[in-house]
């Protein structure tokens, strides 16, 4: 082997190591960043000419960036909501150990009062006096009941709208791995997207699919596209592709790949799946919310 194979190899290998690096250091953010490295190695594996190495230095170098700039944002705001929901919890838990030192003392004075009080003969009376003991005692433990019931209801609505507001910060679809449709979009408004950077191409299968068999779509209809492409999990049973290139190369592109990647497909219950595709140019202000 000469010496410029083996500087290839070694860049090759550089490559698959960057692309494992970044999926494994934060999956929720760089598997799609991974995935492109490694489509990126093997298009380069396949005609590593000077030209070639030295546009994929470039490539690259600005995913590494934009992965590390996404994954600064992805950690500050899990660090950020996970201190949120921290704080309301543990104001939560100060609030219900109050109201625990307030009713136990209102107990205790019930206690008191039941001890102290001198009981008439009578049993008329008698039965007067422990009736409205027994109401000052049930009234005092349904105010502690609803106190807990209130506090913890906001516990749990806090709780939940810290995972909706951590949902809001993920970039990748976790059935796929691909971007998700929040991800897309930030990528077409940083790629100011015109006829001359790309063309969008929409992919639907039918609905009802099993997981497992939606993933294995996804895969398949990545491998069908360039590093530079981006491929994302628009929505349940949409793709969206940002295509590098005229309009007419992706029409002919989206034929092929409509042809390739339906079919059948094996479910992780050994059953056989149909998945139906149409696909075809979309317009981005038409784009599906």
């Amino acid at each position: 082997m000469d010496d410029s194979r083996r500087i290839i190899e070694s860049y090759l290998s550089l490559l698959s190591g960057l692309a494992e690096c970044v999926i494994s250091a934060s999956p929720a953010v760089g598997t799609p960043y991974g995935q492109r490295l490694k489509r990126l190695r093997a298009r380069l594996e396949y005609d590593p000419h000077a030209g070639a190495v030295e546009e994929s230095t470039d490539a690259a170098r600005a995913e590494l960036k934009d992965y590390a700039h996404q994954s600064a944002v992805y950690v500050e705001r899990h660090g950020s909501e996970l201190r949120r929901a921290t704080e309301v919890l543990m104001e939560s838990v100060r609030t219900l150990s109050q109201k625990q030192d307030y009713y136990c003392a209102r107990l205790r004075q019930f206690s008191t009062r039941m001890e102290t009080t001198p009981y008439p003969a009578d049993p008329e009376h008698l039965a007067e006096i422990v009736s409205m003991q027994a109401a000052g005692l049930r009234n005092c433990v349904e105010s502690l009941s609803h106190e807990w019931q209130s506090l913890l209801t906001r516990m749990k609505i806090e709780l939940v709208e810290a995972e909706r507001r951590v949902a809001e910060a993920e970039t990748t679809d976790p059935n796929t791995g691909l971007m998700n449709h929040r991800e897309m979009e930030r990528q077409l408004r940083q790629d100011n997207l015109s006829v001359e950077t790309g063309t969008l191409l929409l992919f639907q299968i039918n609905s009802g699919l099993p997981d497992e068999v939606i993933q294995q779509v996804g895969w398949r209809l990545m491998g069908q596209f360039r590093h530079k492409d981006r491929v994302a999990r628009w929505s349940g049973n949409e793709f969206l592709v940002l295509f590098r290139g005229p309009q007419d190369v992706a029409e002919v592109r989206a034929r092929e790949i409509v042809a390739w990647v339906g079919g059948r497909y094996l479910a992780d219950s050994g059953d056989p799946v149909d998945v139906q595709v149409s696909g075809g140019v979309a317009q981005h202000e038409a784009a599906p919310a």
